[in-house]
């Protein structure tokens, strides 16, 4: 795998990653807890953030020295405008984002409780049509493609094209995006490298994620399963066996964004040929930086940043 995931097949790439996906525009309010159906409660406005998924990973791996691209649209409106500066204010390519003149950004309500918990609730735009071509062409300057396969249509799409260009093909799965283990067979059998969170896993397998749970996995085609599980860390499966590792200490006081920046930082160790446990303590450090503000961007790490906290861990007390 890392023989793979380190070559430069059909010539040099030119980026590490592409993140496949439409930015989003995080509406973030504080309240005690979420409301229940049919209640109000009282919350604060903590801002309007850039956001999204797949950018957050791009932005993430861009902020750890990886260059990356982002295929995807934004609408003409406000948050188009604030979407796309925070792209470019974190290196991100974005020669493949369209601006769509007649259709709002996508939203997020993010509802941040006081224990630094969330609850989301996601407003997309319209599905996208794909020219083939541009599609293309953008997955092939890449090493990895990434993205969170709502359409199972585009995901084929995109492992076909990222195959056919030795490209590898990453996912995230969450609880919403297969809400059962017949939708999550069809997700995992299209990807190289899967990511899930514990709710995500649980939806999909019926299961808790342990050595053997996730193991049993990589039989449907993903050469590597890795599962984030909040405060406890995170564990990753290939062939060549099973790594976890917790979650680092520090104060918390946002989750959004935590796991994607684990998803980036993790991919980005892989790339340069750190093995699996090394891989997925450098993104517990990362995701420790994260949750330590508000916003999923608000307190992306870099490389040196990442590489402090491990060595202080490491330091006897």
């Amino acid at each position: 795998m890392t023989d793979l995931l380190l070559s430069d097949s059909g010539g040099p790439r030119r980026w590490d990653l592409l993140a496949l996906g439409d930015p989003c525009a995080d509406l973030v309010v504080a309240a005690e807890e979420p409301p229940r159906s049919g209640e109000k409660v009282l919350g604060r406005s903590l801002g309007v953030f850039a956001g999204g998924a797949e950018t957050n990973v791009a932005c993430a791996a861009s902020r750890l020295g990886r260059r990356s691209a982002v295929y995807g649209r934004v609408g003409a409106d406000a948050h188009g405008i604030l979407l796309r500066e925070s792209l470019q204010r974190f290196g991100v390519d974005t020669e493949f984002l369209t601006v769509e003149p007649e259709i709002a950004c996508v939203s997020v309500i993010v509802i941040v409780t006081r224990a630094g918990e969330r609850a989301i609730i996601y407003v997309p735009m319209p599905p996208r049509l794909h020219q083939l071509d541009v599609l293309t062409s953008a997955v092939r300057q890449s090493r990895i493609a990434y993205l969170m396969p709502y359409s199972v249509d585009e995901l084929t799409l995109v492992s076909r094209v990222a195959r056919e260009n030795d490209v590898l093909v990453a996912i995230d799965i969450e609880a919403a995006v297969a809400p059962n283990p017949a939708e999550m067979s069809k997700r995992i059998a299209l990807a190289d490298i899967v990511f899930f969170n514990e709710s995500g896993f649980a939806a999909g397998t019926g299961e808790v994620p342990t050595q053997a749970s996730m193991t049993r996995l990589l039989s449907a085609g993903p050469r590597i399963v890795v599962v984030t599980r909040g405060a406890a860390g995170a564990a990753a499966v290939d062939d060549s066996g099973f790594a976890e590792h917790q979650a680092f200490d520090g104060p918390v006081v946002d989750t959004t964004g935590a796991g994607d920046t684990f998803n980036a930082a993790f991919l980005a160790a892989t790339l340069e040929g750190q093995n699996r446990p090394s891989a997925v303590r450098f993104g517990c450090a990362a995701a420790s930086c994260t949750v330590a503000a508000v916003g999923a961007r608000g307190n992306l790490p870099d490389r040196q940043t990442v590489t402090t906290i491990i060595t202080c861990a490491d330091e006897p007390r």
